[in-house]
């Protein structure tokens, strides 16, 4: 046997382990959305205004679903940089870093008009009709698109994106890509808690200090694991809040289906450059 083949059986076990554990959490708590009631989570939200933490984003109570998904990290989008056309292009570690021979001006106040233009064409964007502008992770500088899986959109560090430079006098210089392959569903759809739970959850593990505010709320999917180039990602509620002592963004992961933080806090940038929540 292989050790691609040994990576895949352990992963899928992994997978089988995790998804089970999960069941049984839901059995037996019925998921931490349930067990805090909307009279108490009101109550908590109160608590957090009186810390003077400034909860921003229309918090929801609204359920959704997600699913288990698994991705690939190969060199297809190596193989596929040979057909672009006006840049020069560098590849490592699965990433794509590309330089415009003739760079392109950006003039208006939202460059993303024309990105979504520019992405959709084979000749400069590999893949680019699977990525999608997002706000609230770009700056005057940088602009960033994020692939889509199934209904959400991959928040994976530098994985599953695409990274626009703008120089300060308006001029789109490259960008950086990586590419997540092969998305498939590892099992049915199930439920997550909510976002007004997502963020209760994170105060009550006091992940939030006193004197913040909170920049945005989003449900993606991010990374549960790893085994070499084959990768297990979840629904996960992503929240960045900012602190008064602090000049940037914090960013903080919640398991969508069990409530739990995950390791890592994710990214950060400025919180002047922060932008507000659709």
């Amino acid at each position: 046997m292989d050790f691609k083949k040994i990576q895949m059986i352990f992963l899928a076990i992994f997978v089988m382990i995790d998804v089970f554990l999960f069941m049984m959490f839901h059995q037996n708590t019925s998921l931490q959305s349930e067990s805090v009631n909307q009279g108490s989570s009101s109550e908590i939200i109160k608590q957090m205004q009186n810390d003077q933490i400034n909860v921003k984003p229309n918090l929801s109570d609204k359920k959704s679903t997600g699913y288990y998904l698994s991705a690939t990290l190969n060199n297809n989008l190596k193989r596929e940089s040979k057909n672009l056309k006006n840049q020069k292009i560098s590849y490592d570690n699965h990433i794509l870093r590309s330089s415009f021979k003739r760079p392109f001006g950006i003039y208006s106040s939202n460059p993303e008009d024309l990105l979504d233009k520019l992405i959709k064409n084979k000749d400069i964007i590999a893949n680019g009709s699977d990525y999608e502008y997002s706000a609230d992770l770009s700056t005057n500088n940088t602009i960033v698109y994020l692939q889509k899986a199934e209904d959400r959109y991959i928040y994976s560090g530098t994985r599953g994106q695409i990274k626009f430079d703008i120089s300060d006098d308006h001029t789109l210089t490259g960008y950086t890509q990586s590419y997540l392959d092969n998305v498939k569903i590892l099992r049915e759809k199930s439920d997550v808690i909510s976002k007004k739970s997502a963020l209760v959850g994170l105060y009550q593990y006091n992940e939030i200090p006193n004197n913040s505010k909170i920049n945005w709320i989003h449900l993606y999917y991010t990374r549960l694991l790893s085994i070499k180039d084959n990768q297990v990602l979840i629904p996960t509620w992503v929240i960045s809040f900012s602190s008064d002592n602090s000049s940037n963004a914090t960013v903080k992961r919640i398991n969508a289906y069990t409530g739990s933080i995950l390791d890592g806090s994710g990214t950060t940038k400025s919180a002047s450059e922060s932008v507000n929540n659709n």
